[in-house]
């Protein structure tokens, strides 16, 4: 039922080729300062939305907390492997985070939407930046 595939290259030149292989896109685009400070942003506010949701009364924003919560861990997973799908990725938690920010802030009354809605801006621009 399973092959048993065979290489015709000896492992040890495969070693050496990936060894040898030149640095992705995603290596040489990635600034580590502005990397470190986006996932940072990220961790920060998928907390601030797990508050939110967990710790709030406040049904109009759960949907964007919830969006932003699985958008940030899916960012901050891509960043930390330097796929080069983080760009794409920074891109789309901004959107996630710009979206729920803006809920927040219409309940603003809250205690938690005030926090989520700060840590959503500033994951914002951390975002923005590494989305280029």
């Amino acid at each position: 039922m399973f092959r048993i595939l065979t290489l015709s290259v000896p492992v040890a030149a495969l070693g050496l080729a990936l060894i040898a292989s030149p640095a992705s896109a995603a290596d040489k685009a990635m600034d580590p300062a502005k990397k470190a400070a986006c996932i940072e942003a990220c961790n920060t506010c998928l907390q601030a939305c797990r508050e939110c949701v967990t710790g709030c009364d406040c049904a109009m924003c759960e949907k964007d907390c919830l969006t932003c919560i699985e958008t940030c861990k899916a960012c901050v997973a891509l960043m930390q492997y330097e796929s080069a799908l983080s760009p794409k990725m920074c891109g789309l938690c901004a959107d996630a985070c710009e979206a729920c920010a803006q809920a927040c802030l219409e309940c603003a009354d809250m205690p938690c939407c005030q926090k989520c809605a700060k840590a959503c801006q500033r994951c914002v621009e951390t975002c923005r930046a590494m989305a280029g």
